[in-house]
């Protein structure tokens, strides 16, 4: 009955929950980086842009939760896809998100500023 074993430990692996395999830590990329509302400008629309990053990685578009995984995440961006297949990256420098690519529309947009900075001053 090896193959029970094997068809099992593939089907718990798959759903993460193989204890022998250690959980992906990307390089020590704090959840608090990329957290933050950033805004942003729609130059077709004409129109600002919330996009809202909660440290669990909930991403809210003006608003609406958008349903999302992490695809990849490092140092310097983290790649969400959305239920319809569709990426969105958001590309950082050493000190914060920098641009939004949004691949439904086909689009890079430049964050403009961050709603939390924006409040402080």
């Amino acid at each position: 009955m090896n193959w029970q074993k094997n068809a099992f430990g593939e089907l718990f692996s798959f759903i993460g929950l193989d204890s022998k395999k250690p959980a992906k830590d990307p390089k020590g990329v704090s959840p608090f980086f990329f957290a933050g509302t950033w805004l942003y400008h729609d130059q077709t629309t004409n129109r600002e842009h919330e996009l809202d990053i909660r440290p669990n990685y909930d991403v809210y578009l003006d608003g609406k939760l958008l349903k999302t995984v992490v695809e990849a995440l490092d140092d310097y961006g983290i790649t969400f896809i959305d239920r319809f297949g569709y990426h969105l990256i958001i590309k950082a420098n050493d000190y914060r998100p920098i641009s939004i690519y949004d691949e439904a529309n086909n689009e890079t947009y430049a964050i403009i500023e961050s709603k939390k900075i924006k409040s402080c001053e």
